[in-house]
């Protein structure tokens, strides 16, 4: 299948995925985690009558045109509360679209020490410094916020939109099947190659909540999902996938496997004999996932964070430890 490319806004890719929805990615985010891509679901008859946007995190300037090629546009539903899907949301509010989000992270949309509480910031890292890092990406908060439930079935006049819970990633996580599209959008489940064969991190599980069994399950989910219902998948940071082209699943699947292979090559490195000789920052000092050492202190603080949470999670899972 050939996505047209509608692109006629500067700084943005659209592609026609059906006549119905075109898939959207802001070209140069202004930050690495700014922005993500998103459906536009176009009025149609028999189904929704106003334009919906499903996840579309753009800049507030490129939302503003979508909203004056495609409006009006009645209702907004983001997946989850990382800053690269709630930091511009606010603007879509601002033009009259209804905004929703899941239980409990739409609470990161309305007010940002939610966010730094929400995800365990707060354990680590002072409000100053997701201050800086919520201004980075242009983070403004939202007025109201209605929140559902993940797994929830929204109804936009006709047309149906289901969620799918994808909790490996965050408690909250969600991805949609548009069963009259036959269509599956995986959102941040870890499919993040931008065109074929270009590489990326890959499944992201580095808050406290994240689990890589889960994980696992919810990449199962969607496989199956896909395979047995859709013809298109697409998500937040990938090219469009047609049906049977299973390179998604096996992509994450890989990923995961190779970070466990590091975190269990650090292990043999440092012999420990059992967990309770282990040293977290033995492992952080190596820099196994991100090139810390050359990073100022700000971005230093957030990436160790994170990079804490995934290489415990595979210190749980080596075979080479007690």
């Amino acid at each position: 299948m050939d996505n047209l490319d509608l692109s006629n806004i500067d700084g943005l890719r659209i592609l026609k995925v059906n006549d119905n929805v075109l898939h959207v990615h802001q070209i140069k985010p202004p930050y690495y985690f700014s922005c993500c891509d998103g459906l536009i679901l176009l009025p149609r008859n028999g189904g929704n009558q106003k334009t919906v946007i499903l996840d579309l995190n753009i800049e507030p300037h490129l939302i503003n045109q979508i909203n004056d090629l495609y409006g009006p546009i009645s209702d907004y539903v983001c997946t989850h509360g990382h800053m690269d899907h709630i930091a511009h949301v606010h603007q879509w509010e601002t033009l009259g679209t209804k905004i929703h989000a899941p239980i409990p992270e739409h609470a990161c949309l309305l007010d940002l020490h939610n966010f730094h509480k929400g995800f365990q910031f707060n354990e680590a890292l002072d409000f100053s410094m997701i201050q800086k890092f919520a201004e980075l990406n242009g983070y403004n908060n939202c007025k109201e916020v209605h929140p559902f439930n993940p797994g929830k079935s929204f109804f936009f006049d006709d047309f149906e939109i289901k969620t799918i819970p994808f909790l490996g990633h965050s408690k909250a996580h969600v991805g949609f099947f548009l069963q009259q599209d036959k269509l599956i959008h995986i959102s941040c489940l870890g499919f993040d190659q931008i065109k074929p064969g270009v590489d990326g991190f890959g499944p992201w599980y580095g808050f406290n909540e994240c689990s890589i069994n889960q994980y696992l399950k919810d990449i199962d989910l969607a496989q199956s999902l896909f395979l047995k219902q859709a013809n298109i998948l697409t998500s937040s940071h990938s090219y469009i996938i047609e049906n049977p082209d299973i390179t998604p699943f096996l992509y994450m699947r890989e990923k995961i496997e190779k970070n466990q292979k590091i975190i269990d090559q650090a292990i043999l490195s440092l012999k420990p004999l059992k967990k309770s000789e282990i040293s977290l920052e033995d492992f952080l000092n190596m820099d196994l996932f991100f090139p810390k050492k050359k990073m100022d202190k700000f971005r230093y603080e957030i990436y160790n964070y994170w990079e804490s949470g995934i290489i415990s999670k595979h210190i749980e899972r080596s075979k080479f430890l007690k």
